[in-house]
């Protein structure tokens, strides 16, 4: 059986272990409302096994445990779930700005209040057969005139919105390209930090691949995404 100090050993383990433990159940109260943040966990493996000699007639020695220690504090996180999720996110991202943009043509067109553009078309076209059909009546040329009037009027209303609301759009994308490049550079170098942390096999930067989970959730609105990790990470 062990000795004082191998007994010792143990209960140091024991305690250093739960420890560790406390302080990780800390880190994740403190950060509940921390965007991005993924709950962690302790996994706990067995130390060492020591042999020692009960019979020095026997050929089979026993063995005795060393206590606990840490195997690996790991994030609570489904990665198949995340690619499921960035594959809908760019999905939904797609559409909403197809909304957004028919939306905004259906406002320069007036289709949802009731005045629409067709509607001034509509009347020209009836103006010019009324006008066929009795060519010298003067109050039809008035009509004519003041439904030609009004079409160009609204022509030109509906050019100019679309020609301001295309400005908008090119604005749109050029912030949206600078956007996706930050992320890019962003998640750039939070591999390079944590090839750097985990190169050694021993730590694990759970922290930083939480900032990189969350960049690759934003640039997933902006655009189509496919990636893997290497053996470095």
């Amino acid at each position: 059986m062990a000795n004082g100090m191998a007994s010792l050993m143990v209960g140091a383990s024991g305690l250093k272990s739960a420890q560790t433990a406390l302080n990780t159940t800390a880190h994740n109260l403190s950060n509940i409302n921390t965007s991005g943040y993924t709950r962690q966990q302790i996994a706990f493996k067995d130390t060492q096994y020591v042999n020692y000699i009960t019979d020095y007639n026997s050929p089979v020695n026993s063995t005795y445990g060393l206590g606990v220690s840490i195997h690996e504090v790991r994030r609570i996180r489904d990665t198949f779930i995340d690619k499921a999720y960035r594959n809908e996110n760019s999905r939904l991202g797609f559409y909403e700005a197809q909304y957004k943009a028919v939306d905004e043509i259906e406002d320069q067109f007036g289709e949802m209040q009731g005045v629409t553009y067709q509607q001034s078309l509509n009347n020209l076209y009836d103006a010019i057969n009324e006008l066929s059909k009795e060519p010298s009546s003067t109050v039809k040329r008035s009509s004519l005139i003041q439904n030609a009037s009004a079409f160009m009027t609204r022509s030109d209303a509906v050019y100019q919105g679309l020609k301001n609301y295309q400005q908008t759009l090119n604005t749109q994308v050029y912030n949206m390209v600078n956007t996706i490049n930050d992320l890019g550079d962003k998640i750039y170098k939070l591999n390079k930090q944590i090839a750097k942390i985990e190169a050694a096999g021993v730590e694990t930067a759970n922290d930083l691949r939480d900032q990189r989970d969350a960049a690759l959730d934003e640039l997933s609105k902006y655009m189509s995404i496919t990636y893997y990790e290497g053996q470095n990470g």
